[in-house]
């Protein structure tokens, strides 16, 4: 391998996006490891409790975590045996449940998401504003194009 050939590795963005997301999801699975929940549960939680108003349904989870239907299922019954969350028939559409969370489920978000918070502030330590505000624009952009690749990339603004 050249020096040319190592650089290149070196700028290639799927590894680098692979390191982030393990890193991500392992801190994520010790902070929220006291709660009996894995970094995933927490991410659902932290939805739902933004959600609250709206509660979604399996489909808009699958969306927006970007799973399998399977998974989802196992994801959400798994929550609903450890009393996270509970499902609701649809006034609107019969054929569908809402998710929504318990009393349990709700303290269990706040606590997610204070170490998420805290989690967050730790990645983005030594960057000013303005390369924050940068770099969240290159990811929205490296985000468009997973997505016009055909990856199953479904992220939503603001979320």
């Amino acid at each position: 391998m050249t020096a040319t050939d190592d650089s290149e590795r070196n700028d290639r963005i799927g590894p680098k996006a692979r390191v982030i997301a393990n890193s991500f999801r392992r801190i994520a699975d010790e902070s929220t490891h006291e709660l009996g929940i894995t970094g995933v549960q927490s991410f659902l939680l932290g939805y739902l409790y933004c959600q609250r108003e709206h509660p979604p349904c399996q489909h808009d989870i699958e969306v927006r975590f970007n799973i399998k239907h399977p998974t989802a299922t196992g994801l959400l019954e798994r929550m609903e045996e450890r009393g996270f969350v509970r499902f609701e028939q649809d006034g609107a559409d019969r054929r569908r449940k809402r998710i929504l969370l318990t009393e349990k489920g709700a303290e269990a978000a706040q606590h997610t998401k204070d170490r998420l918070d805290e989690l967050d502030a730790r990645l983005s330590q030594g960057f000013t504003p303005e390369e924050l505000s940068t770099l969240n624009a290159l990811l929205d952009r490296v985000v468009e194009n997973a997505k016009s690749a055909g990856g199953r990339c479904r992220h939503q603004e603001g979320e």
